[in-house]
């Protein structure tokens, strides 16, 4: 994939991100094993008006999948994070690694920003010396006007009504295998949060399992920050990822934090949407 291709599909997305890097040692500081990315955070990120309390943290992801063969798959990551009171965020991650100009492995480092007043989004990576040093700026569509709906057929009706009545079921029968439970309050980080935790159990033969299986999800969060502060998936299929702040300090962040390195080359795009949002294409600026 080409490199622009590559810094834009990692601007735009991302739960889940592979990399084509070629990977370190295992004793290396950039050395990773596969597990799932499990995104903690605020749901006021990139939202004007939903503003929460600034801070700046940093969140360890760990990930364990027991095999059938009696091996055991680890993996351990960590996220940098900043959020001032004007609703700006940073992320900042290790992505692996590459080789650089002095013959030797270097870890990757890669930031992004997304500024919800000036409506952009900017990203970079730190670490290679063999490649442009630059910072990819996007600016966010405006809102437009929706277009009118248009009237269904009678046909066009009652297969909607048919999806939707198979939606509710769907959904139906999922709550009625799910239970969920208050785990009161714990200290995270230095900070207090309420848990809860979900488990939802998958019937014998619905998905070819022989046996009952439990998907466990717990999830503490901070009222006062509005944060999540730690996240717990457990699923016998895909593994156990913890997701969990490690350190957060409340107060204003650093405004460098949200600002583009020194000696790095701006170049930026107009990233233009349908009337729902979607991207659909991009232009340059010189």
């Amino acid at each position: 994939m080409p490199t622009t291709q590559l810094r834009l599909a990692l601007a735009i997305a991302a739960t889940v991100i592979v990399l084509p890097w070629p990977m370190c040692a295992q004793d290396s500081p950039c050395s990773q094993t596969p597990g799932v990315n499990v995104m903690l955070g605020s749901e006021a990120i990139g939202m004007p008006g939903r503003h929460a309390a600034p801070y700046t943290g940093k969140v360890r992801t760990t990930f364990e999948q027991k095999l059938a063969d009696g091996n055991t798959i680890h993996s351990s990551s960590e996220v940098r994070e900043a959020r001032d009171s004007e609703g700006r965020w940073m992320t900042e991650r290790q992505m692996g690694c590459a080789p650089g100009s002095d013959g030797q492995m270097h870890p990757l480092t890669f930031v992004n920003v997304n500024d919800p007043v000036a409506h952009t989004s900017m990203n970079w990576t730190e670490g290679d010396d063999l490649q442009p040093k630059v910072v990819h700026v996007f600016h966010q569509p405006q809102p437009q006007t929706p277009i009118q709906k248009q009237e269904l057929t009678p046909e066009q009706q009652e297969q909607r009504q048919k999806m939707l009545e198979a939606l509710q079921t769907r959904a139906q029968d999922q709550r009625a295998d799910t239970r969920t439970e208050q785990l009161g309050t714990k200290t995270i980080a230095g900070i207090s949060a309420d848990g809860f935790r979900t488990t939802r159990t998958i019937p014998a033969g619905a998905q070819g399992n022989d046996l009952p299986m439990e998907i466990v999800n717990e999830t503490w969060r901070s009222k006062d920050l509005g944060l999540t502060l730690m996240r717990i998936n457990d699923d016998p299929r895909r593994g156990r990822t913890t997701a969990e702040y490690i350190e957060l300090q409340q107060g204003e962040p650093d405004p460098a934090l949200f600002n583009p390195p020194a000696g790095y080359t701006i170049e930026e795009q107009t990233l233009t949407g349908n009337v729902t949002g979607g991207i659909i294409g991009s232009t340059m600026n010189p």
